[in-house]
């Protein structure tokens, strides 16, 4: 029988707070940013943590990530088991590839939530529906964007960028 843990859904606020404000007070105070003072350090972290929870979007994009963060630690702690069990010199497992492939892996999660979580806020009407009551489907909406001139301009100042970067660093 499996234990129903829902009512700790009435607690995701104060765990999302919790999670923010721990992040930031470690990056502060090793990075020290602000200095040695842990009040400051303490106050910032506080800030920033109550903004997360008054912004139910960005409390919800912290709600979405965790749980694929936790994912990805799990299926990486387990391959580098498997690694271990499987061959005696699993170092060679441990390889600059291997960081940059997880590295990849939790970006593709941020942009992922990201767009799930606040494609309502930046465009309105490209809202994901599941169709049905006379609502175009999601993959409508993707063609309806990818062909309209947003996408375009947006693509053509994507490439720009790119090539001015590329012709800048290239000496």
């Amino acid at each position: 029988m499996a234990i129903d843990v829902s009512g700790l859904s009435f607690f995701m606020p104060v765990f999302s707070f919790l999670l923010v404000f721990l992040i930031v007070y470690a990056i502060l105070a090793k990075t020290k940013i602000v200095g040695d003072n842990n009040f400051i350090h303490f106050l910032i972290s506080f800030i920033i943590g109550i903004i997360f929870l008054s912004f139910s979007s960005m409390r919800l994009y912290v709600e979405t990530i965790t749980p694929w963060f936790v994912v990805l630690i799990v299926i990486v702690f387990f391959v580098l088991l498997i690694a271990g069990f499987s061959t005696k010199a699993w170092d060679k497992m441990m390889t600059p590839a291997f960081a940059w492939t997880i590295i990849g892996i939790l970006i593709l999660i941020f942009l992922i939530a990201a767009i799930k979580v606040f494609n309502p806020v930046f465009h309105p009407d490209l809202i994901i529906t599941t169709g049905g009551n006379g609502d175009t489907s999601f993959v409508q909406q993707l063609a309806d964007f990818f062909g309209s001139t947003k996408f375009g301009g947006s693509l053509l100042l994507i490439v720009v960028a790119i090539v001015v970067s590329w012709v800048i660093t290239k000496k």
